[in-house]
Order: structure tokens, then C-alpha cells, then sequence
């Protein structure tokens, strides 16, 4: 019952502010939601996605829609329009397309409300005076077979799942009667004016809305469908009317507002009262109902934009990489166009690159906000063979007889019309012809669906294996040590053809121990089947170190060695190489009868000197003068990564 027919009853029932909208939900995916709205100045309809998204207008009428019900398919939606002065049941496309009443001929005040599908598409249901009162009808869905379901005062029917039961706002509850009118029988518990009923999916329970204190619609109540375990969904005071379930059963779409009877719009919860969202924002959003159909409409209002698309012509044929421009228009005989976009700018270059059948579409919006929409194909020639690419065989490659080798092509077809076959001698993945010495082909073949065909061939080598060169380096020996400067002369050789060694030091040159540190030294070989080897020997260059002199004895111990007296250690490292070359140095006690170590290593502190004229460092290592009457081991590293001992007995 729309607001407009409630307004003389307003001292007797309030029960609604907004557009009645009887729904039979059928099970199924969650889709657009349909309602009705004022915000274009007339009660119009629009459909929404779940999540408030892709919002369409579908009706332009200087009369008014409202109270929207989907078929079960979702192709169609029935409503109520008073384009004859009063309302009558009207039907239409999901996208506003193909308007028509379904009503059947009745006196001029009889007035058709809220229809319902049944869950079949075949019928629908509706509230209407033509009876004197407000009673259930049913006709089917062309208007044909009209009957009335029961004579108890009813309307805005909603249909059971099943087919059986139509729902209904009655006089003084929510009634269900049996769709052949026996059993007519109220569900929803003494209270206040109920309405705006809406079947689960699975059958099991309605909601509805009851109205608050000050005879607007307030809170969502829900009851099994036999009448029992009324409870109520929502609690927070604000208005909350014409509820309409989900097809999943797991949400419900509910008009809503804290000013009623202005400014309502969508929101949905969870059956279980969870779960409060905000759908839309649309002014006086009114009477949802909540659809399987997932398709976006793109309707197309009166006095719409003109487009006309000249370029690309619709199912037109375009060669690959040639010119040609986009060329469009949009117009109006009403007012003027705020935008007229296309896939490509008017007068710029369409997209020819690839192959295949392309969809170029323009929109244009004009200064009173409608929209049109208007698309054209066209075909894109394809006129190149697909490309073939070999890596095993690769052209020209050489395998050993009776190896191992995988087959592996592809075939693609870049901006093309898609790879038809591709095949080869043998399939990939399969093993290659390596039986017999000898050149061999193979040979892929492929096409794609537009019929274009190319064959390519690899020749290949099949050969008596060979060994690999074998590789002996002579100097430098590997894992050596060589004293920073020494000359030492590289010495290499291989079974076959040198072809590099170590790339810039020929056999016979001078390796390089210029500087101290690790090294390496490569040599690479190759013979005229290809084999190839390398072999490198890394090798390291130290310090020429001169042994320890004075007061250190040959064997690298002192006997005498004063505990809190710095002990000089004196040694050469054939020149002067500055004054790092000690990185570490420890002390560690140990035995004086074997001098095996007795206990953890200690950092130790050396002061280094070094005199040109001798050419020799000084090191004075210090020590502690608790070290009386033991024995220690000091070590020194140097930055060659050398070590260096001395025993050291302290006496006193």
C-alpha cells in the first residue's frame, strides 16, 4: 500500500511511509536490489547493487512508480503506476525497457497494489479494491485469469517459496492464507499495526515491520512462519520499514530513517541482527526489493543524448596496423551535452593492433543529467601466420649420438586470432632423434583460426661424443703460498686447443703476487667438437717474514722473559709495508713442559715500529706482571693472514 493511498486512513492506520513492495524471495545468488525514490521530483524506480554500487535509474514518467517486485528470473520487475489516475499493476524489462500494464479492466476507482510473483514467474498476486475492499488477487503474469484469493480484508501480499501460502498485512496482524484462500490465520503476535511482510528463502520465517508509538513503521520483527518465536531484529529506535530478504537468507534490505516519514534510505542486517550497513544514500529511497539479476542495465531514458558512431562502421572490416580515425557525435534536441566519450577520443586512431572481433563504445550525459548509451563492432583482419620458436633443436645445435635431448617448441600467435595446432615431428616433451650421426631436421607446423599457416625447420648435428679437454696447471700450484713479489711463471696446458689463460696472463708470464691475499688463476680449453673446460687453482701471497731475532731463541721461545716488561720481538718482511701488518695478537697460558695450551686466549696490546736502515719491525707485546713463574704463548696474526708464535717463560 503506497503512502499516497495512506494518507486519508492517516488517523487510522500509519503504518507506512514509503512505497509497499511485496516480495516472494527465491533462493539464489544475491543481486541488484530495486526501489523506488522521489529525489527526481516523482516517484521513480531504480535498481542498485548489493553493495550500493552501479545505482540506474529506470523510469522517467510524470506520474509515478513505485512498490517494485522482481520476477523470479530477474528479467522482469511488476510495479504500480498511476498513469490512468489511479494505480494499476504494471510489468517491464530489467532495464526500464517494454512498460506495459498487466491490470485487468476495472471500474475507474478501483485502485491495484503491490504485486507479488509467484515463485514460478507464471502468476502474481496484488492488493485491490475491486471487491468493495482491500482483498488478495491473483492473475497470471499477461493479466489473464483474474480471481480473488480470499474475502478477508488483505493487502500487500508476499508468496511463499513454495507456492502455497501468500503472506499479508491484515486488519490487525500479519496473516498467511493458503493461495486457494482456505486457512486464513494471523502469524505475528497482538501488538501494534504490522506490516510490509517478506518470506525467508527456505521458507521458515518472515519479517516484518511494527509500528513505534508515534505510528510511523519502527522496528523489524521476524516469526516463524507458523506464528511462533516472534522476536525482534532491530533495537535502536530509529524508523525501520518494508523489509525484503535476501535470496541467500543471510541479510536483510530495509528501508530506514531518523525523520520519519522524510529522508528513508537503504540498509541491510543480518537475520540474527549483525551486521548493520548503509546501502544507499538516495533521498527517500523507498520499498526495496532484493533480486537475483547480477546484469548492470543501461537504460535508456526519454530525450536521451544522440549518439552517432561513423567510425569505426558497425561490422566493418579493418586490416592489421592501418589508420583510421574514430569519429563520433552526441547530441540533443532538449538541452546541451556535458560529455560524449568513446573508447578513443573522436578524431584519434582506433585500436587495429589486434586481431579479432572489437566492441568500440560511446557515452554521452547532457545538462539535465540523462544518459545514453550506443556501441558498434567491428573486425580486425588477421593476416599473419602464428610465429614458431625452437629451443630444442635449436638451429644448428650439435648433440652427442644417443644423448639425452628433449623436444621443446611453441607456437604464439601475438595480436593474432589464437593458435589453431601447432605440432611438431615429434610432440614436446618427447625425446629427440639422437639415434644416427649425421645432420637431421625437424620440423613444426601450425595455423591459426583465421586459417593462416606456417611451417619452420631446425637442422641439427648429431656426432661421436667426445671428452672434454683435460686441463693441467703447473704453477700455480694450487692452495700455494708465494711471497708478495716473488716471480713466479705461469705454466698450463690442455689436451686440445688453449684457448685462454687466466685471459690476460699467457702461459709462461708472470702470475700476479704484487699484493698479498688470496688469488686465483683460470685456464679454459676448447676443442673442434665444442667441448669446452676450465679448471682454476687459487693460491695465496704473503709476506716474505724473516724469522724472530733477539731475544727470541731458533726455536722460538723465550726462557728469561720478565712478567710486566714489554717483550721486543724483531722481525723483516723484506721492506717496508707500513704499520698494519699486525692485525691480532693473543696471549695464552700454557704449559712450560709442552707448551700445550692451558687456558682461553686473551686479546694482547703490541706497539709495531719499523727502521729503515735495518729494514726491520719492532713489536713490543705487553705484559702482566701476574703472569710470575708461568708460561705462555703469544701469537701474532699478520695481515697476509699468517701466524706467528712465541713461547714466552716468565721467571720472575
Amino acid at each position: 500500500m503506497s503512502i499516497r493511498r495512506l494518507l486519508p486512513l492517516l488517523c487510522t492506520v500509519l503504518a507506512l511511509a514509503g512505497a509497499a513492495s511485496a516480495r516472494a524471495t527465491t533462493p539464489g545468488a544475491n543481486g541488484r536490489i530495486v526501489f523506488a525514490s522521489g529525489a527526481s521530483g516523482s516517484s521513480e524506480l531504480y535498481s542498485v547493487g548489493a553493495d550500493g554500487s552501479a545505482e540506474r535509474r529506470l523510469t522517467w514518467t510524470p506520474q509515478g512508480e513505485q512498490a517494485p517486485a522482481w520476477s523470479p528470473d530477474g528479467t522482469r520487475i511488476a510495479y504500480e503506476s498511476d498513469v490512468s489516475g489511479r494505480s494499476h499493476i504494471w510489468v517491464m524489462n530489467a532495464d526500464g525497457s517494454g512498460q506495459a500494464e498487466i491490470s485487468p479492466p476495472a471500474d475507474s476507482l478501483v485502485v491495484d497494489a503491490d504485486p507479488a510473483w509467484s515463485p514460478d514467474g507464471t502468476k502474481v498476486a496484488f492488493g485491490s479494491t475491486r471487491a468493495g475492499n482491500w482483498n488478495l488477487w491473483v492473475m497470471d503474469a499477461d493479466g489473464s485469469n483474474l480471481r480473488q484469493v480470499s474475502s478477508v480484508f488483505g493487502n500487500d501480499p508476499a508468496w511463499s517459496p513454495d507456492g502455497q501460502q501468500l503472506a499479508y498485512v491484515g486488519s490487525t496482524a500479519i496473516g498467511v492464507v493458503n493461495v486457494e484462500g482456505s486457512n486464513p490465520h494471523a502469524v505475528s503476535a497482538p501488538g501494534s499495526f504490522a506490516s510490509g511482510p517478506s518470506w525467508s528463502p527456505d521458507g521458515s520465517k518472515i519479517v516484518f515491520t511494527r509500528n513505534n508509538a508515534a505510528g510511523y513503521p519502527g522496528e523489524l520483527s521476524i516469526v516463524n512462519a507458523d506464528g511462533s518465536g516472534e522476536r525482534q531484529l532491530t533495537s535502536d529506535g530509529l524508523s525501520n520499514a518494508r523489509p525484503s530478504w535476501s535470496p541467500d537468507g543471510a541479510q536483510v534490505v530495509f528501508q530506514r530513517t531518523s525523520t520519519p516519514p522524510f529522508s528513508w534510505s537503504l540498509w541491510a542486517i543480518g537475520p540474527d541482527g549483525t551486521g548493520l550497513r548503509q546501502v544507499t544514500s538516495t533521498s527517500n529511497a523507498l520499498g526495496p526489493d532484493w533480486g537475483s539479476s547480477q546484469v548492470v542495465p543501461n537504460p535508456s531514458p526519454p530525450n536521451a543524448p544522440t549518439i552517432q558512431i561513423f567510425s569505426p562502421s558497425d561490422g566493418g572490416y579493418y586490416f592489421p596496423g592501418t589508420q583510421a580515425l574514430a569519429f563520433y557525435t552526441c547530441s540533443s534536441y532538449v538541452t546541451f551535452i556535458v560529455s560524449c566519450t568513446g573508447n578513443a577520443p573522436s578524431g584519434t586512431q582506433l585500436d587495429l593492433t589486434a586481431a579479432g572481433t572489437h566492441t568500440f563504445t560511446v557515452s554521452a550525459v547532457d545538462g539535465d543529467g540523462r544518459t545514453a548509451t550506443a556501441s558498434v563492432t567491428y573486425q580486425v583482419l588477421d593476416l599473419t601466420a602464428p610465429r614458431i620458436t625452437f629451443r630444442t633443436p635449436s638451429d644448428g645445435a650439435t648433440y652427442d649420438l644417443g644423448s639425452q635431448v628433449t623436444v621443446d617448441f611453441s607456437c604464439d600467435d601475438p595480436n593474432g586470432s589464437g593458435v589453431a595446432f601447432c605440432f611438431g615431428d615429434r610432440p614436446n616433451g618427447a625425446p629427440l632423434d639422437t639415434s644416427q650421426a649425421g645432420s637431421h631436421t625437424f620440423t613444426v607446423r601450425t595455423a591459426d583460426n583465421a586459417g593462416n599457416y606456417r611451417e619452420a625447420t631446425a637442422t641439427y648435428n648429431v656426432v661421436e661424443p667426445t671428452h672434454p679437454p683435460s686441463i693441467v696447471i703447473s704453477s700455480p700450484a694450487d692452495g700455494a703460498a708465494y711471497t708478495l713479489g716473488a716471480t713466479v711463471l705461469a705454466s698450463c696446458s690442455a689436451s686440445s686447443k688453449l684457448v685462454a689463460c687466466d685471459g690476460t696472463v699467457a702461459d709462461g708470464a708472470a702470475i700476479d703476487t704484487g699484493s698479498i691475499g688470496t688469488k686465483s688463476f683460470a685456464v679454459h680449453a676448447a676443442d673442434a667438437n665444442g667441448k669446452s673446460a676450465s679448471l682454476t687453482n687459487t693460491y695465496s701471497v704473503i709476506y716474505a717474514f724473516s724469522s724472530f731475532g733477539t731475544p727470541v731463541s731458533a726455536s722460538g721461545s723465550i726462557d728469561t722473559a720478565k712478567a710486566g716488561d714489554a717483550i721486543p720481538l724483531k722481525f723483516s718482511l723484506s721492506g717496508d709495508q707500513g704499520l698494519g701488518v699486525v692485525t691480532r695478537a693473543t696471549w695464552q697460558p700454557a704449559s712450560c713442559a709442552d707448551w700445550s695450551a692451558q687456558g682461553a686466549a686473551a686479546a694482547g696490546r703490541v706497539t709495531l715500529s719499523y727502521s729503515a736502515s735495518s729494514d726491520r719491525y719492532l713489536a713490543l707485546a705487553d705484559t702482566d706482571s701476574r703472569w710470575k713463574k708461568s708460561c705462555r704463548t703469544l701469537d701474532l696474526e699478520l695481515a697476509d693472514g699468517t701466524h706467528h708464535t712465541v713461547h714466552a717463560h716468565f721467571t720472575n
